[in-house]
């Protein structure tokens, strides 16, 4: 492959003067139909050469290969301006879907305005009868730049995938709002039941039951008070 980033300089990993601005990457997934992996990076105040790249990439076997890069120039004031260069790539093909090597590597693009908010970018390619998916979600992170990358191999055309979108967004706006959520009536708290009446001598009387138990406990009384006096 010709230079990937024509017209800059690469970056040296190991120049201690200008600290290298593209982090360690970290693998996700590493799946057949799916690679996916994130990096930090960092906006340089400045840079070893007026037209400089640097770059990290990851091969994931049997997955994807992907790159995170910062094009950055400085101008006659000494401003550095970056622009982020992402690819990937799906290096896994499946025989019996008919493809016969893995996809085209796709790039995605974030202006410093970009990076410095949050957002989410992607395109597609063709590959084979299918097609991939490949797509940056970033996000400030403690005075750097969070990157994640997706490749996905997704059983479907680009168009097909296109229009099924479409169908998707409309069959949700015609789905009826859902009623707001109103909880529950508390359960109206237990009357107290009426305490005894005193008898003489300060003890309570006990509890008077009524209709077919009464009679029954009177029964059960009377015949204790027959067999034991």
């Amino acid at each position: 492959m010709p230079h990937d980033h024509p017209g800059f300089d690469y970056w040296q990993v190991s120049d201690p003067a200008h600290p290298f601005p593209v982090g360690d990457i970290t693998v996700l997934t590493d799946a057949e139909d799916m690679g996916q992996a994130e990096a930090d990076l960092e906006l340089p105040q400045a840079q070893p050469k007026p037209r400089t790249v640097a770059e990290r990439s990851v091969g994931i076997v049997n997955s994807a290969q992907l790159w995170f890069a910062l094009e950055c120039t400085t101008d006659a004031q000494g401003n550095v301006a970056c622009e982020a260069v992402l690819r990937g790539k799906h290096v896994h093909w499946f025989t019996d879907h008919g493809e016969t090597e893995g996809g085209p590597v796709q790039e995605l693009r974030l202006t410093m305005a970009e990076m410095r908010g949050g957002g989410r970018k992607e395109a597609l390619a063709a590959h084979g009868a299918h097609c991939d998916l490949f797509s940056v979600q970033w996000w400030p992170n403690q005075g750097k730049v969070h990157c994640e990358l997706t490749v996905l191999h997704v059983l479907n055309t680009v168009q097909g995938l296109i229009e099924s979108r479409v169908r998707a967004n409309r069959e949700a706006e015609r789905l009826p709002l859902w009623p707001p959520h109103i909880p529950d009536a508390p359960a109206p708290k237990p009357r107290p039941e009426p305490k005894p009446e005193p008898i003489p001598g300060g003890a309570m009387a006990p509890g008077r039951p009524f209709g077919p138990l009464a009679k029954i406990v009177g029964f059960f009384k009377r015949l204790a008070w027959g067999l034991f006096g």
